[in-house]
């Protein structure tokens, strides 16, 4: 085992990881609710993959070979069948759809007023009540959230992919207007495509009194989570009436 090197920390810095790192990070893709087999070995593709780490004695992590005390654990991923929001960045995608032209994509205040609006707060809020860009003389249709996750134009709800699409297409230099560094946080980020799964070490199972394996808490709703999502792409590939899909949806978003 290799001697641990010691470090000071200067500091900690805070963000949602990119679609585009999960896939990296990730060493294994979860596809299924199901644990352990009838021998009770992890399933393949399941939350106790023996790719995400080892937790029990005599066992090896199936990606760095480390046994119990030497693997830290490897995460994971599950591919949603649709878009959903993150929830607690609700807020994010809803300053961006209401700063933001929904034509031109720009932040609404006009560049001889950035030096009037000195701080990013009294910028976003005058963006906020804009009712026509400055930029492309765009009217604006204010975009309502109706909690906890729909977002509506008049009465037309907006779905988290066409919302991410939006988002997308919002200039790096844009989102720098509204205080925040497009090279580790963009906004579309908060409509989720990927979800990370934590390594084993993070959730281990413990045996009860019983011999019983008892799972932590964790596992179980990530279990509900696959377990929506496969409803999910059934449907999907079924082709299931979009009024079915949209109720499976929003089922897999809570």
């Amino acid at each position: 085992m290799k001697k641990a090197i010691k470090k000071k920390v200067e500091s900690l810095q805070f963000t949602l990881i990119s679609p585009d790192e999960i896939k990296k990070m990730s060493k294994a893709k979860i596809i299924t609710p199901e644990l352990y087999d009838v021998d009770g070995y992890p399933v393949d593709g399941g939350l106790m993959d023996l790719r995400l780490g080892a937790i029990d004695p005599g066992v090896r992590c199936r990606t760095c070979g480390g046994r119990l005390k030497e693997c830290l654990g490897h995460p994971g991923s599950i591919e949603l069948a649709r878009p959903v929001f993150h929830i607690k960045y609700i807020p994010v995608a809803e300053l961006f759809l209401r700063c933001y032209c929904s034509e031109c994509n720009r932040l609404m205040v006009k560049e001889k007023d950035m030096i009037k609006y000195k701080t990013i707060k009294d910028r976003l809020k005058r963006a906020k009540d804009s009712k026509k860009c400055p930029h492309c003389s765009t009217e604006q249709v204010k975009v309502k959230l109706h909690k906890p996750t729909t977002f509506k134009i008049g009465k037309k709800r907006l779905f988290p992919g066409e919302i991410r699409d939006k988002l997308a297409r919002i200039p790096d230099e844009e989102i720098k207007l509204a205080g925040m560094n497009p090279s580790i946080f963009r906004p579309e980020w908060s409509v989720l495509t990927l979800l990370l799964v934590p390594p084993v070490t993070v959730r281990p199972s413990i045996t009860l009194e019983s011999g019983e394996r008892s799972e932590d808490d964790l596992t179980h709703k990530l279990s509900d989570i696959i377990r929506s999502n496969q409803r999910l792409w059934e449907n999907l590939n079924a082709g299931a009436p979009e009024v079915i899909i949209e109720d499976l949806w929003d089922l897999m978003q809570y």
